[in-house]
């Protein structure tokens, strides 16, 4: 009798942790990227942004509802801004039996219409959240690439000292701000890179900076740069 109860104080204390933990490779057998496999039709790798279209969503742990290891990280509100990393498809109004981890216990759930998940992170927190529940921006990320006047194209002179400076600019929607990552070789000094992020400087919406660097707009095709290091100031064209 004593064994018995031994037994199960042990298992029950164990079911509790498993069902107190957010990570799903410690409650269930097969997990990838914190959901069950046996609940995965499909998935793709994006990059978007959106943002949140109603109020009091769950930014949840697992894209399952009636679970008892599933749970609301925190609330989103409406318009909120969120990065989408990744889109799952699961098995929609069909119940599945989810083997428990290192335990002959199963769990049966069945998540209804909700079958289109996003993994997304907001303010530095990842989650899932149902896809109706989210509009995505239909411009998220701008990529331009540019090259300094002064730069030598050893495609077309191969005579000529060889000095390279380019930059890409990627624009960021949700935070409203410019990534720039810049790389030099001058035949002198060698190679140097770079790389910072943009703040929109509201006295003037064509200008960018964060003390280290300026990026002055003046067109889409034509740029001006200051910065702190000597090689990557002057005109640079788009190519």
């Amino acid at each position: 009798m004593i064994k018995f109860y031994l037994v199960f104080l042990i298992n029950f204390i164990f079911i509790h942790q498993s069902y107190a933990n957010n990570n799903c490779n410690k409650i269930y057998q097969n997990c990838f990227y914190n959901i069950p496999i046996e609940l995965i039709t499909y998935y793709k790798d994006i990059s978007k942004y959106g943002s949140i279209n109603i109020s009091d969503v769950n930014l949840r742990n697992i894209p399952i509802i009636g679970s008892k290891n599933s749970f609301g990280i925190k609330k989103l509100n409406k318009h909120d801004k969120v990065e989408i990393k990744k889109v799952f498809f699961l098995k929609g109004n069909t119940y599945v039996k989810l083997k428990l981890l290192n335990i002959n216990q199963f769990e049966n759930i069945n998540n209804y219409r909700f079958s289109k998940w996003y993994l997304v992170s907001h303010d530095g927190e990842d989650g899932f959240v149902f896809a109706d529940y989210i509009n995505e921006s239909k411009t998220i990320l701008n990529y331009q690439r540019y090259r300094h006047i002064d730069s030598v194209d050893w495609r077309n002179n191969k005579v000529e000292l060889q000095k390279n400076i380019e930059i890409i600019i990627i624009k960021n929607e949700i935070s409203n701000s410019y990534e720039l990552k810049g790389y030099a070789w001058h035949h002198s000094s060698g190679f140097y890179e770079i790389t910072e992020n943009l703040n929109i400087d509201f006295m003037d919406k064509k200008i960018f900076s964060n003390g280290k660097l300026k990026l002055f707009l003046f067109d889409e095709d034509e740029i001006y740069i200051e910065s702190n290091i000597e090689i990557f100031n002057g005109i640079y064209k788009k190519y």
